[in-house]
């Protein structure tokens, strides 16, 4: 049948929701990211540490094992530092688990052009970097948030009850580090995706962030003689946020708390204004 022969109709199937039509993105990313399986075997292997994590917590309240070796339960104590040191770690392993999905997710849309074939669709920009960003934010809080909790779960289930009212504060630090991490981490990975389109490049530069800041932080505070290159570099920040949540002690010349905050937010602003600015479909005109 000759084309001009042809009805066309448009689509009348169902349509998914709008809340939820990110989501597509996102089923789609996650493909893409695990089709190395290298990348799957290197992710699953960064849940090994919580494993043994989760049996120490069990062989710490367990009187019997401990008796064993002439100690008693409650061996380790397990407090904010217990839980700023494991949840550390496994921000390091987030880190680099971005620095290896976040340049596949944005980069090849860019560089083949294919950023205009999803916003030609029922797609706005806020969806495509909802999509793209939850597949860091879920690969990463699987490594950091869901862990933390499921160690605070443990040791209450472990303990009692009393010792979960005591330590609620645990947990309450847990999300909101996590919370606040996972911002960075995700702004951070897609903002250098679409500025350096490169893979290998973009990788590195994610990683490179963090030393780049400490470097110049340590640069400004041994010249000028003061703390304030502290804001520029982000670990620094969330370890000084971490301490003030996990209520451990902090330096008597670091920055306060607030200010803290506030740099960490001021990141994530400027990182957002970077990939608005790079993620825009040019038409033109013929």
């Amino acid at each position: 049948m000759a084309v001009y022969k042809r009805t066309y109709k448009a689509y009348s199937g169902p349509l998914t929701p709008p809340a939820s039509r990110f989501l597509v993105l996102q089923r789609y990313a996650f493909r893409s990211v695990f089709k190395s399986r290298l990348l799957l075997i290197g992710y699953l292997l960064c849940f090994v540490p919580m494993i043994f994590v989760l049996a120490t917590l069990y062989v710490n309240q367990n009187a019997t094992l401990l008796a064993l070796v002439n100690q008693k339960a409650g061996f380790f104590k397990i407090d904010g530092n217990f839980f700023l040191n494991i949840l550390g770690f496994q921000f390091v392993l987030a880190g680099f688990l971005t620095a290896f999905i976040a340049p596949t997710l944005v980069a090849p849309d860019l560089v083949n052009g294919a950023l205009s074939l999803y916003l030609s669709r029922p797609f706005s920009r806020t969806e495509y970097i909802l999509g793209k960003g939850a597949v860091i934010a879920t690969l990463a809080g699987a490594l950091t948030l869901v862990p933390g909790l499921l160690m605070f779960t443990i040791q209450s289930s472990l303990v009692g009850w009393n010792w979960m009212l005591d330590n609620f504060y645990l947990a309450t630090a847990t999300v909101l580090i996590s919370g606040i991490v996972l911002s960075i981490f995700t702004l951070l990975g897609l903002a250098m995706s679409a500025l350096v389109r490169w893979r290998i490049v973009a990788g590195a530069l994610i990683l490179a962030v963090f030393a780049i800041g400490k470097g110049f932080g340590a640069m400004i505070n041994n010249v000028m003689r003061t703390n304030n290159g502290v804001y520029l570099d982000m670990q620094s920040l969330i370890q000084t946020v971490a301490q003030d949540l996990f209520h451990n002690t902090r330096p008597v010349d670091d920055i306060p708390v607030y200010g803290a905050w506030i740099a960490l937010l001021a990141i994530c602003g400027v990182l957002l204004l970077i990939i608005n600015r790079k993620l825009r479909v040019c038409e033109v005109a013929g």
